[in-house]
């Protein structure tokens, strides 16, 4: 074999290996009832695009259509936030509000792979205790930080929908999500 070939072969092979490490190190656990499986781990969105999940999480996406005033407002202030994003594949709330808040963040050039996913189990862990600090009680739970300090978050549910809580924490005006009792 011809030396010069070696070159962008060991090139393209490196790429992939690095690729493959650079994975989210997600897990697929099959349920109890043996037929369905649900993600468990640090992930990105894009894993929502395959089987089975891409069954609710792409028709929920497209259905969705954001207002696009609100839009407009929530692009220069998402630029510096940083997005830490807890939920689970077997959970109805976020098979509901994730692929919502997933288009928003498309609608607003919001680079959605810059959000951290982490895929729970039903009983809101992971194996590798990410969740731990965060007070993770219910599912979606989308934090909006700055600078490394949280400014809020969004639990379960949007109080009025999903761009008008986004706006409201991002912009600074008092928010109290759906378990926020104190």
């Amino acid at each position: 074999m011809n030396r010069s070939l070696y070159a962008p072969i060991i090139l393209l092979l490196s790429i992939i290996l690095i690729n493959c490490k650079a994975q989210p190190k997600n897990t697929a656990v099959r349920q109890p009832d043996g037929n369905s499986q649900i993600l468990v781990g640090t992930a990105n969105i894009d894993s929502l695009l395959t089987r089975p999940f891409a069954g609710w999480f792409v028709p929920n996406l497209e259905d969705y259509q954001p207002n696009p005033e609100k839009i407009e407002a929530l692009e220069p202030l998402l630029e510096d936030v940083d997005i830490l994003l807890f939920m689970g594949t077997w959970c109805k709330d976020s098979k509901r509000e994730v692929p919502r808040f997933v288009k928003i963040l498309q609608e607003a050039d919001y680079p959605v792979e810059k959000v951290r996913v982490i895929m729970m189990t039903r009983d809101k862990t992971t194996p590798q205790n990410y969740e731990k600090g965060y007070g993770i009680t219910n599912v979606p739970t989308i934090i909006f930080s700055r600078e490394g300090t949280e400014i809020n978050r969004i639990v379960e549910y949007p109080l009025e929908d999903m761009e008008t809580d986004m706006l409201k924490i991002l912009s600074g005006q008092a928010y109290r999500h759906a378990y926020d009792w104190d």
